[in-house]
């Protein structure tokens, strides 16, 4: 089985680094599938989920918060602005989190709170398991 060398790096830390088979994310024109051997590409990344199906079968499910996808050669690499694996999102905080933005909200319509009620909206649905891309 063919694979190629992921990494996923936020600002703030180096995520994951695997062999992987595949790789799905959501960049701003769309849904995108990476397999090895795949043409090299940059591509600018939305807020939403990232997988990556390691050799061994395991899925790594990655919340993004807007990056850029590299497609080399010989690797792969996500450099995000905020990248969190799915075992790491503490689901209570980030439900505490989305209710004070739903309020505030209802109160008043504004950009940068929407944009934060999505990323915890993401950091939810990345933590339960489900994607939109399934």
């Amino acid at each position: 089985m063919a694979t190629m060398p992921v990494e996923v790096v936020s600002a703030e830390r180096h995520v994951l680094t695997a062999e992987a088979t595949e790789l799905y994310a959501r960049s701003v024109e769309g849904e995108i599938g990476i397999l090895p051997g795949h043409q090299p590409a940059l591509v600018a990344l939305e807020t939403a989920p990232l997988r990556v199906r390691t050799a061994d079968g395991v899925e790594h499910r990655i919340a993004v918060h807007q990056g850029l996808l590299f497609v080399g050669t010989d690797r792969v690499i996500v450099l995000a602005d905020v990248a969190e694996l799915a075992d790491n999102i503490d689901e209570q905080r980030a439900r505490a989190r989305l209710t004070h933005l739903e309020r505030r909200l209802a109160e008043q319509e504004d950009a940068v709170l929407r944009a934060s009620l999505r990323k915890q909206q993401l950091r939810l649905e990345v933590a339960s398991g489900w994607t939109s891309q399934d």
